[in-house]
């Protein structure tokens, strides 16, 4: 049964050459192998870093374990909260195998949509739907990865901590979400908002793009596309879709936490407040995909940040290898499983396309023997 929205068939966007991903996976492993080679030894040596991940007291690798599997429950939510129909099922593969892509191949950013579209296509998903749902998780996504770190910086404010080396980029970063949530409404309201924005946009874009050789796209096309697909949606469940993206970007905070805290670095000498501003400022990096998940970009960020707010190196490190341990790599292998489900869903599809057809021929020629 197809989940129906009105609007024409989207196509997913056009896929990044391969040329040019060979060049970012070049780089992001050259910066990947400084970071981790080179980098993070200065900072600790990682036999400390491992002893402490070696003495975490079993209740806490329990609590770990219990944080990861909130990650993987919660993850696939923000799909149902925008296709409200749509089951557990379909959009724990849809969401788990986005991230897959997302996080493995270089610039995966693309690959994810397009691997997205086919996934919610197999579940009954129209494409006008699909293309709503993708770009609302988009502008979640986008809002709450800017927002954070300026969240982050008032608090740390609030509590009295000196914040010079970050007021700043937070200060941009707030303004950039607020001109966004301006922009992104105005768009949404109408089609004639759409059009003023893309005239204001088309000529900056096209200059910035023109001096990396790159065509740009016409704006104003897009802008009312996004605005037919997703106008409805965000009017109607922007409530769903803010809470459900909380949760989402907020699971792997609360693995960090519990890594901090079985290290005995939480509540002293770091806080609540200031884990979360190294997580959501480390996050922001992932905005710009040097590294396939961020993996090196990410993780100096983080670590940088926790010893600058107080915790001992190898504590920061040993802190970093178990948010990837139990957040980021058992998503990964949950995104694996995705597509095996995927797949057997596929396969049965088939078989019973082929039964169908077996079916009809069966019966066409009983009845032209019966004629005869």
């Amino acid at each position: 049964m197809t989940i129906e929205a009105d609007g024409d068939p989207v196509q997913p966007p056009q896929r990044p050459g391969r040329r040019r991903t060979v060049i970012t996976a070049i780089i992001g492993l050259v910066v990947m192998v400084a970071i981790f080679a080179f980098l993070f030894p200065e900072l600790a040596n990682y036999q400390q870093a491992f002893s402490k991940v070696a003495e975490l007291p079993p209740a806490w690798i329990a609590i770990l374990l219990a944080t990861g599997a909130v990650n993987v429950l919660v993850y696939p939510i923000t799909a149902i909260a925008a296709i409200p129909r749509l089951g557990y099922r379909a959009a724990f593969v849809n969401r788990q195998a986005g991230f897959l892509v997302s996080n493995v191949i270089p610039g995966g950013g693309a690959f994810a949509v397009g691997t997205q579209y086919a996934i919610l296509g197999r579940y009954g998903v129209s494409s006008s739907l699909a293309a709503a749902a993708v770009s609302a998780d988009a502008v979640w996504t986008y809002l709450l990865t800017l927002g954070f770190p300026a969240v982050a910086v008032a608090l740390l404010v609030v509590e009295g901590r000196s914040t010079a080396a970050y007021t700043t980029t937070a200060a941009i970063g707030l303004a950039i979400v607020i001109t966004s949530v301006v922009v992104i409404s105005t768009i949404l309201r109408s089609e004639d908002g759409a059009h003023r924005v893309a005239r204001m946009l088309q000529r900056p874009v096209t200059a910035v793009l023109s001096r990396f050789h790159r065509p740009a796209p016409d704006l104003d096309a897009k802008l009312l596309e996004f605005h037919h697909h997703a106008s409805v949606m965000v009017a109607t469940r922007w409530r769903q879709l803010t809470v459900t993206n909380l949760a989402a970007q907020g699971a792997p905070l609360l693995v960090l936490w519990a890594a901090l805290a079985g290290l005995g670095a939480y509540p002293q000498p770091l806080t609540l407040i200031e884990i979360f501003a190294a997580y959501s400022i480390a996050l922001l990096l992932t905005s710009f995909p040097v590294t396939p998940g961020g993996l090196g970009t990410v993780d100096a960020a983080l670590v940088g940040l926790l010893v600058a707010f107080g915790a001992d190196s190898s504590i920061a490190i040993a802190a970093d290898l178990i948010w990837r341990l139990v957040w980021f790599l058992p998503q990964l292998l949950v995104g694996l499983t995705a597509f095996g489900i995927y797949w057997w869903d596929q396969r049965k599809d088939a078989r019973v396309r082929a039964r169908a057809t077996q079916g009809t021929l069966s019966r066409s020629a009983e009845s032209a023997g019966g004629h005869g």
